[in-house]
């Protein structure tokens, strides 16, 4: 593969979340419908997707090197920090629970965060920018679309002398996708072309 500037990625792109086995958009160039989708709003650095997979060796007694090596383990995450500190953020982060309106009273809503042993599994889509060498380096779009996570990070919200914003770190975890789901696969890259 040869040095290509246009293939320099930037930018952070946005995270979308829906129900476990919503529907992913069809063309990565229109905008997800807010009826299915939610963009979860502004972060701290961005997104991270983790591709964590563990290797094992195989050793027999006759040879000093592994006589082959298997795939035992993987594990993908998508993680980030939330600048966007809403109830309905607070819900995300903490994978659940429940918002009423008019709870305590008139004028306010309230979050229950949810019972020691419940959770929300979602689908998730990042929409970022992807650079396209065969149109002169034209950005187009790229979906990291996921069928089927959970979101296992720590909830932690410091609350700190300005000018440092609230951050709420959010961590999904990669599940294989259930029988509604799309795909079988636990993620895809689509580019757009």
């Amino acid at each position: 593969m040869a040095k290509s500037i246009s293939e320099v990625m930037l930018g952070t792109g946005v995270l979308y979340i829906g129900d476990e086995a919503t529907a992913f958009p069809t063309d990565p160039t229109t905008e997800p419908s807010s009826s299915d989708w939610t963009d979860i709003g502004y972060s701290e650095s961005g997104w991270t997707l983790d591709y964590d997979k563990t290797f094992e060796d195989v050793m027999v007694a006759e040879e000093i090197d592994p006589i082959f090596t298997i795939k035992t383990a993987q594990e993908v995450r998508i993680s980030g920090e939330l600048a966007q500190v809403s109830l309905a953020n607070l819900k995300e982060a903490m994978g659940g629970g429940t918002i009423t309106a008019g709870t305590p009273a008139v004028g306010f809503s309230e979050l229950k965060p949810p019972s020691s042993d419940s959770f929300l599994e979602k689908s998730l889509m990042l929409r970022i920018d992807a650079p396209d060498s065969t149109l002169g380096g034209t950005l187009k779009k790229r979906d990291v679309l996921v069928p089927r996570a959970v979101n296992v990070g720590a909830f932690s919200m410091t609350h700190a002398k300005a000018p440092q914003k609230v951050l709420v770190s959010v961590e999904y975890k990669v599940l294989k996708p259930g029988s509604g789901a799309q795909f079988t696969e636990l993620f895809k890259i689509i580019d757009e072309v």
